[in-house]
């Protein structure tokens, strides 16, 4: 858009500047219950501009958007007012990246072998094959496949452009039991598509609403083993890669430097974990993060011994890194030598909705009111309800076992189950 760099150029109080160019290209499909109701196509372009003026050793930024039918003047206009806005947000200095060698690599995943109308359509065809019980409905389906073109360019001569696919996937299944009615919200995303896969999801989405609808109150018990899923297995180790950004270091609130070990006295599986740009179906999957660094993969934890730190290049620059990371997108977790069969033996509770999961690393707390689960009891497994988990993550890390099995989330690849044995239920 040369009537925005013109205006950034004649911008003399201007230090420095960041555009964020993005073009989202879009097929939705609305359903209503088994009905298509709405389908549609989009074209979305968005320009996001930050400037920086500096003072006194000291750097303030603002953020604003550009409109493409702008014209030169109102850009300048618009430049001026931020540059105001800026003067109110100083900080310490900390520069932006510099142009690194980058080659546009092709987006993982197969959502762009079909042209999008067909590929849709048979997303939603997947999706509809699960809809076939007889107390069991999806009532709303909303279905977004996008390709998104991202343009990073800034003062330092960084111009990276991107190319991402991704399909998101919104549902509500219901489940009618006598004169009641149980609805759940199950969302999903993924970068790769896989008919029978997507198929089975929903059809487990469906299933857990009827779960819901014949949960009963939990027995009274002091503690058991817990098993997390997905997006909850995602969240815990989580909690201890966050130990390691730049941004818990910087604001000296981690428990954790490189080098030291994570684990202490371990009993169960060891923890390795590695961030990555891309993962095949990871919908966060990227090459370049939002300020233009280019992002490669980074060991943060091997064998339960801290190994790298990692985080956004502003944070990283304040810490005096030399090559700060960036925002690797993808946390990637060695899975376990236990199948959760095995894990599955012996009596436990497996969670599988919060009403609001907590894992406080500076507490050491998790746990939350769990609004679905299933407790086995050594014979049988029932569904229940209306109970709170409350575990020690300083002794989760060395206690918990992970799954052989693998899921991909958007922001995750790693164990589908966490086993953590002992925890507390009130």
């Amino acid at each position: 858009m040369e009537a925005l760099f013109n205006a950034l150029k004649k911008a003399t109080s201007v230090a420095a500047w960041k555009i964020n160019f993005s073009e989202t290209i879009s097929t939705e499909l609305f359903y209503v219950q088994k009905k298509v109701e709405t389908n549609r196509a989009t074209d979305i372009n968005d320009i996001s501009v930050t400037i920086y003026i500096d003072k006194d050793g000291k750097r303030g930024s603002a953020t604003f958007t550009v409109y493409p039918y702008m014209e030169e003047e109102e850009i300048s206009s618009l430049i001026e007012e931020n540059i105001f806005a800026a003067s109110f947000t100083f900080n310490t200095f900390f520069d932006l990246p510099s142009p690194e060698a980058f080659e546009n690599k092709k987006a993982e995943g197969n959502l762009t072998e079909i042209p999008f109308r067909e590929l849709i359509g048979k997303i939603g065809a997947a999706i509809m094959k699960a809809n076939h019980f007889e107390n069991g409905s999806l009532s709303a389906t909303e279905i977004f496949l996008t390709k998104t073109n991202t343009r990073i360019v800034n003062s330092n001569g960084v111009d990276v452009s991107t190319t991402s696919y991704g399909c998101k996937i919104e549902t509500i299944p219901n489940w009618v039991k006598g004169e009641e009615e149980v609805e759940l919200y199950k969302s999903i995303e993924f970068s790769s598509f896989d008919a029978d896969a997507l198929t089975k999801e929903v059809e487990e989405a469906l299933l857990l609403a009827k779960a819901r609808s014949e949960a009963i109150k939990l027995p009274h018990l002091d503690s058991i083993p817990v098993i997390l899923e997905n997006e909850e297995a995602f969240r815990f180790f989580g909690s201890y890669a966050m130990e390691l950004s730049y941004l818990t270091k910087y604001s000296h609130q981690n428990h954790y430097e490189v080098g030291d070990k994570i684990q202490d006295n371990r009993i169960g599986d060891i923890m390795d974990m590695e961030l990555r740009p891309s993962v095949e179906g990871a919908i966060s999957s990227c090459f370049v993060d939002r300020d233009g660094v280019v992002l490669k993969p980074v060991k943060i934890v091997d064998g339960g011994i801290a190994k790298a730190m990692f985080g956004p290049f502003r944070e990283g620059y304040y810490l005096g890194v030399k090559k700060p990371t960036g925002e690797v997108p993808i946390l990637c977790v060695k899975e376990g030598e236990t199948s959760i069969k095995e894990i599955e033996k012996k009596p436990y509770i497996r969670c599988v909705r919060f009403s609001d999961a907590q894992f406080d690393k500076d507490s050491g707390f998790f746990g939350g009111e769990v609004r679905l689960g299933f407790y086995f009891d050594g014979e049988k497994e029932i569904p229940v309800t209306g109970f709170t988990i409350q575990g020690n993550l300083n002794k989760a890390k060395n206690e918990f076992i992970a799954s052989k099995e693998r899921v991909v989330l958007s922001r995750y690849s790693g164990p589908k189950y966490v086993c953590i044995p002992n925890v507390n239920l009130v």
